[in-house]
């Protein structure tokens, strides 16, 4: 009787014990599971919104607008010729300060040379003379063709993409711009420059000088004043 008692004894401590280490084990692991719960919500962060930013519309001011050109030549006689265009209407669109869309008609029959302090114009060839065959078919074809225009596509940095038509064709160019600044009544200031293929477009006059190439570049420089609609 006395053996059997101790053997109980034993067992009951040893059931104590197993019994004790469930319980710690079972504590551990629901502090461990309500720590990590706890530890997750202090580590996520607040998701902050993006605003969108607002388009804005811009009328240009024809007045204040120009179109700046200038071709040249190369060869035994390399000169070139520059001068300015007319704009007639535009509008544009802009968006966290860079030209997303618009639209700039040009008028060729306003095309008007002004480098008489760089070429020397004679009884034989006057500014008169250069402004008829620059509006000529063999140039830009005015009569038929008046107009020409830029619409934006799309833009990439301070580059704006769009398409050129020029004689009634219509190809993709891109215009780098150079500056653009809102002045303290509100206007902006935009230029901007691109340089095409006058081949492109039908304007293929060769010079009359075999000796004489005419460059295939034609460069504009746009200098817009615009202002909110």
């Amino acid at each position: 009787m006395f053996a059997l008692s101790k053997t109980n004894k034993q067992i009951t401590k040893v059931m104590r014990k197993q019994i004790l280490s469930i319980t710690a084990i079972t504590v551990a692991v629901a502090l461990q599971s309500c720590g990590g719960e706890k530890a997750a919500e202090t580590t996520e962060e607040p998701v902050e919104e993006v605003a969108e930013a607002t388009p804005e519309n811009w009328m240009v001011d024809t007045e204040s607008s120009m179109v700046m050109w200038e071709g040249g030549t190369s060869g035994a006689q390399v000169y070139s010729h520059n001068g300015n265009i007319a704009i007639t209407e535009g509008s544009l669109v802009t968006t966290d300060g860079s030209v997303t869309a618009g639209k700039v008609v040009i008028d060729m029959t306003t095309i008007m040379p002004t480098d008489a302090e760089s070429f020397s114009y004679s009884e034989q060839l006057s500014k008169e003379d250069l402004i008829g065959h620059l509006m000529s078919p063999d140039f830009f074809d005015a009569e038929n063709h008046p107009t020409a225009i830029f619409e934006v596509t799309g833009s990439e940095g301070n580059t704006v993409n769009g398409n050129l038509t020029v004689r009634g064709k219509t190809n993709p160019e891109s215009l780098t711009i150079e500056s653009m600044e809102v002045a303290e009544d509100g206007s902006a200031v935009i230029k901007g420059s691109m340089t095409f293929d006058r081949q492109k477009y039908d304007v293929a006059w060769e010079h009359y000088l075999q000796d004489v190439i005419l460059s295939d570049d034609i460069k504009l420089d746009f200098n817009i004043t615009a202002k909110k609609a």
